[in-house]
């Protein structure tokens, strides 16, 4: 093997299934020695995990001749996310990127779900961001290099039937610009990826809306995702470049990866204005709001399934 990050030590979260699988197989392929982190858990809670997936992602990558080891880590323990880097700086001795692709989904609507489905989704996601993210800075720091790519996802937008996972994944976006201001005085980047792809996550969350043994199931779903526009193996060209030297100055940048298209997030801009001379006089403001702020005000929902390309 060798390629465009050769010798690089790279850390994948969630590395044992879906995108991040793909993620970790692609920089193997690329000369990169990666530590496979996967807890092997549940898709929709916190539950005892296995090493089962992680240890045959790493079995995958030694076949091909790369280099590889497995960590079966809680990414929502600070002592999981500690771990996780320690095995890098263990076995390879030093660690240049993290990819955090952890994540779980409870796919049920606010007035359903009860409070651990709640704290289970933000806790892998974002605290499994927070943890993995503050040891890998500790060890990148003092080398004076390093990159991180977080792992949001379109329901940002907001998804009606997922409230904790589209809270999660709006919450990285904002955990990703304070890490790059805070970071890249360091020689560390951090930038995120917004992927879309056949996975066993999009296939529960679609089975909810389509039959996956129907026609249009079939053309969703992950066990037939394989060389199409849906195949996760489509998310880890964008991931493998920000790891790369090639993009030291990309920071604090939010790219989405759908098929064979990748798109760069542009800047949120306030699009109305209303001003007073002074302060609020809330019948002036009453007046005025419906005209001057209006009146496409009402948020459409989101489409889902998502329209097909």
């Amino acid at each position: 093997m060798g390629g465009h990050l050769e010798g690089k030590v790279e850390v994948v979260t969630g590395a044992g299934r879906g995108i991040g699988r793909a993620i970790a197989l692609g920089l193997a392929a690329e000369g990169a020695r990666v530590v496979v982190a996967d807890y092997g858990g549940a898709l929709d809670a916190r539950q005892k995990g296995s090493s089962g997936p992680a240890d045959e992602v790493v079995a995958e990558i030694k076949a091909l001749g790369g280099e590889a080891i497995s960590s079966a880590e809680d990414v929502s323990s600070m002592e999981g996310g500690q771990r996780i880097v320690q095995v890098a700086v263990d076995n390879f001795g030093r660690l240049d990127g993290m990819v955090c692709c952890a994540g779980i989904m409870v796919q049920k609507y606010l007035w359903e779900m009860d409070e651990k489905d709640w704290d289970d989704v933000i806790a892998v996601h974002l605290k499994g961001h927070f943890s993995c993210a503050q040891a890998a800075a500790r060890v990148m720091m003092p080398q004076g290099s390093g990159r991180l790519v977080f792992i949001s996802s379109g329901s940002y937008a907001g998804i009606a039937s997922q409230p904790s996972y589209s809270a999660a994944k709006a919450g990285i976006l904002g955990f990703t610009w304070s890490c790059a201001s805070a970071l890249f005085p360091h020689g560390i980047t951090t930038n995120c990826v917004v992927p879309s792809a056949a996975t066993r996550m999009s296939d529960k969350t679609l089975s909810d809306y389509i039959p996956l043994n129907d026609q249009a199931g079939e053309t969703v779903r992950s066990d037939f995702a394989g060389g199409t526009y849906r195949d996760p193996a489509n998310i880890a060209p964008i991931a493998i470049y920000l790891l790369s030297d090639n993009a030291a100055e990309v920071n604090g940048q939010v790219f989405r990866a759908v098929g064979f298209q990748i798109d760069r997030l542009g800047d949120l801009l306030y699009d109305r204005t209303m001003t007073s001379d002074g302060p609020w006089k809330l019948d002036s403001l009453f007046e005025r709001f419906p005209s001057e702020m209006g009146p496409d005000l009402k948020r459409e929902p989101l489409p889902w399934p998502p329209p097909s390309h």
